[in-house]
């Protein structure tokens, strides 16, 4: 009975004490980190606006190679998902969501983890304008603790817990920001004004994801090729394709992949599109196709330095055949951008 009697005092004691704990203990996290970046707020604000630019530059993206992200409503805009599911030791499961966007300025997000543990939190990344050419970025979360979490912290710290995740992941977005802009300068002093010649294109004309890309024009092209031969009609120029609209919301395009042709004819699936003689301006660009971004941009900002109106369509055109040239640093693009 004694015993019992002693065991049950600590009992009562460490009961109370983990009350006592837990009437003290901080109820209330955030943590927050920044940086500054020497790239424009535009130019960074995209990387962090759409959920899928975040495995450019996410701390946990770059730990877990094997985490599985799917994203679900319209990206870049207020309620948009990103759903992950990682290595339970490394990133686990949760969702994030969208809960606010100011272009260019602000992203808000509510964070649920799944796995390992549940908790939940609000997040915000915030870009301002740093002085000259650069931006501040801050990167913050904040939340409120359960009772028992709440003793826990005590003895844990939130701040030193994912500070460095957030010091590490603002390092990453400064290097991704940084080299783009030095790409889109030097891309800037490749921009040439044209006079793009007239021309008739055969073309296999679809709206396509951007993860079907890949897929629609190795279709499109070996069936424009074998109805060309088919047709006895002379090809023109290279393989290219027509981009007539981009929604960054659905991450899909109506485009056109096209090789242009001598003369019009009529076939099932193909459709004839003729480009007239305009002004137009350049960039051939060298690299892989998933990495021209930078060349896209330099066009663009030129346009609108020189108050030009962009006119439909972009044009690509492949000038290197990758089956007989294997490295892709040397594969040639021309990207032309029709203004007035």
């Amino acid at each position: 009975m004694k015993i019992l009697k002693i065991i049950g005092i600590v009992l009562l004691v460490l009961i109370a004490l983990f009350v006592v704990l837990g009437i003290v203990a901080p109820k209330h996290y955030s943590v927050e980190r920044d940086t500054v970046i020497a790239a424009p707020q535009e130019l960074v604000f995209k990387h962090i606006q759409y959920w899928r630019n975040w495995s450019g530059w996410s701390p946990w993206a770059e730990r877990d190679s094997a985490m599985v992200v799917t994203i679900e409503g319209a990206d870049g805009q207020e309620g948009a998902l990103y759903q992950w599911v990682g290595d339970t030791k490394i990133t686990g499961s949760g969702v994030m969501v969208n809960t606010g966007v100011v272009s260019n300025e602000r992203l808000d997000f509510h964070l649920k983890f799944i796995e390992p543990y549940t908790s939940e939190s609000e997040g915000y990344l915030l870009v301002e304008k740093a002085g000259g050419d650069s931006s501040r970025v801050t990167w913050g979360m904040k939340g409120t603790y359960g009772f028992a979490e709440s003793v826990m912290m005590l003895f844990m710290n939130m701040d030193k817990m994912l500070g460095p995740d957030f010091d590490h992941g603002l390092m990453l977005l400064k290097e991704k920001a940084e080299t783009e802009k030095a790409a889109i300068e030097k891309y800037g002093q490749m921009i040439q004004k044209i006079n793009f010649p007239e021309r008739t294109y055969a073309v296999v004309r679809k709206t396509v994801s951007l993860d079907n890309m890949q897929s629609f024009f190795a279709n499109a092209f070996a069936t424009l090729t074998q109805t060309i031969e088919k047709n006895r009609v002379r090809i023109m120029g290279a393989p290219s394709a027509l981009y007539f609209s981009w929604d960054k919301s659905a991450w899909n395009s109506d485009v056109a992949a096209a090789i242009p042709v001598n003369r019009s004819f009529k076939a099932e699936g193909i459709e004839m599109i003729s480009l007239p003689r305009r002004t137009a301006y350049k960039i051939d660009y060298y690299g892989p196709y998933s990495e021209s971004g930078p060349a896209y941009s330099a066009l663009e900002d030129h346009l609108k330095q020189q108050g030009l109106e962009f006119k439909e369509p972009v044009v690509e055109e492949y000038l290197t055949d990758p089956s007989t040239e294997p490295d892709s640093s040397k594969w040639l693009t021309r990207i032309t951008y029709f203004a007035q």
